[in-house]
């Protein structure tokens, strides 16, 4: 009868099945797969920590941004970068050189955002964020 057990509810973790639809590859992909995944994360990241830590210490980069018209202009073109280079990113996903200087470029530009707006900051937060009991709580690491 196919409705004999109504309200059965199936352990995924008790290992009584496979726990995805497709589980045909072997398990040295899958793993290499995640290294793969796990590693261009990690430079994503270590990329963009640098690129806004040189962005918020080196003054005379902020400085230019916000001395004339150019810099402005300039300034909005880094904001916008990331999100043009989502359209080839999605389009060149599959072709392998490509999608990794996409995704290199990708990263730059939205360490550079970061970066210029950390350095817009004025480094303090409301106290909402940190209930300390004081009003505002600034940032020892911004050269301002």
């Amino acid at each position: 009868m196919m409705w004999s057990h109504p309200y059965r509810k199936v352990d995924a973790e008790a290992g009584a099945g496979p726990r995805f639809l497709v589980m045909l590859e072997p398990p040295h992909l899958r793993w290499a797969f995640i290294r793969k995944v796990y590693s261009i994360i990690s430079v994503q990241l270590l990329a963009t920590i640098a690129i806004a830590a040189t962005v918020v210490s080196v003054r005379p980069i902020s400085t230019f941004f916000v001395r004339d018209s150019t810099g402005l202009a300039l300034y909005v073109l880094v904001i916008i970068t990331p999100f043009i280079m989502l359209c080839p990113l999605f389009y060149y996903h599959q072709y392998h050189p490509v999608n990794y200087i996409l995704l290199g470029i990708f990263t730059v530009s939205l360490a550079f955002a970061v970066g210029l707006t950390c350095a817009f900051t004025s480094g303090k937060f409301p106290v909402f964020f940190f209930p300390s009991g004081t009003d505002e709580i600034s940032d020892p690491w911004l050269l301002h």
